[in-house]
C-alpha cells in the first residue's frame, strides 16, 4: 500500500473546537479559552466511520488557585470528568487515555468551580485513527 501524501491541508492554521485528521493521525486543540463559572465548550466534533485511540489533556494557561472541572462526553454521555487546582497545573495536564468509537459526537467542557473570575484553560485530543 502506498503511503498517503500529506499536502498543504496538513498546515496548522490555529486552534479550533474541531477535529483535524492527517493520514492516520488526528488532533483537536482548543487553544487558550477564558473560562468563568459557566461550563464552556473547549472541543466539539463528530468522528467519522473509524475509531480513534489517543489521549485527552486539559491545559491551564493562567496563574491562580481556582479549581477547574473538565468533562468529556461521547454522544451526550459523560465518559471522563476530573477537577484540578490551577496552582498545580501539572496535574491537570496529565493525559487521559481514550478510545473514541466511530460516529461519535465528542464535546469537552471546562468550568471554574471556585468563583466567577475568568482564567484561561484549554483542551487537546491527539490520537491515531484506525479503520
Amino acid at each position: 500500500m502506498a503511503k498517503e501524501q500529506i499536502g498543504s491541508n496538513a498546515t496548522f492554521s490555529g486552534p479550533q473546537k474541531g477535529l483535524t485528521v492527517i493520514g492516520n493521525h488526528c488532533y483537536a486543540m482548543s487553544g487558550s479559552i477564558a473560562i468563568n463559572n459557566t461550563a464552556t465548550e473547549t472541543l466539539n466534533f463528530t468522528t467519522g466511520t473509524e475509531y480513534i485511540l489517543g489521549s485527552f489533556q486539559a491545559q491551564y494557561f493562567s496563574d491562580g488557585n481556582d479549581v477547574y472541572q473538565h468533562l468529556l462526553t461521547f454522544n451526550g454521555e459523560l465518559v471522563i470528568g476530573f477537577e484540578f487546582n490551577g496552582s498545580n497545573n501539572a496535574d491537570g495536564a496529565l493525559p487521559r487515555t481514550i478510545l473514541i468509537p466511530p460516529l461519535t459526537h465528542v464535546v469537552a467542557t471546562a468550568d471554574n468551580t471556585t468563583d466567577s473570575s475568568a482564567n484561561n484553560v484549554g483542551a487537546v485530543i491527539t490520537g491515531r485513527v484506525y479503520e
